[in-house]
């Protein structure tokens, strides 16, 4: 035996297809976060139709535009690449992408909020 030969570990099968599995659950509630909040933008273009009062509804719709980019990463790694984990660089710009879109997303929601919220 060569010491100098590297030694290959595989994972188990049923480890390799949960990790798979998770990688798609994560996908799919990511698009259904964005998903949301463009419901949430267009809910707000139409607030802000009816009763003439700005509501931002541009910022809305654009801000989670880094959870869409996070799952798209995410299934280039799994899918395309075959990874059970992203690789480092692609890993650390879809977890800022989607926490900056989080944050952004989060900035919008109160300021809509701030516009339907009732005088006191």
């Amino acid at each position: 035996m060569n010491i100098f030969m590297p030694v290959v570990f595989s994972l188990p099968r049923e480890i390799t297809k949960m990790g798979f599995v998770s990688s798609w659950i994560m996908i799919v509630a990511a698009i259904f976060l964005w998903v949301t909040f463009v419901i949430f933008g267009i809910i707000a273009k139409r607030f802000e139709r009816v009763l003439r009062k700005r509501t931002e509804w541009q910022f809305i719709l654009v801000a989670p535009s880094g959870i869409l980019l996070y799952a798209v990463l995410k299934l280039y790694s799994s899918v395309i690449q075959g990874n059970l984990k992203m690789a480092g660089s692609i890993e650390i710009i879809a977890y800022v992408l989607f926490f900056v879109s989080g944050l952004l997303s989060l900035l919008g929601a109160l300021r809509f909020r701030k516009v339907v919220e009732p005088k006191r």
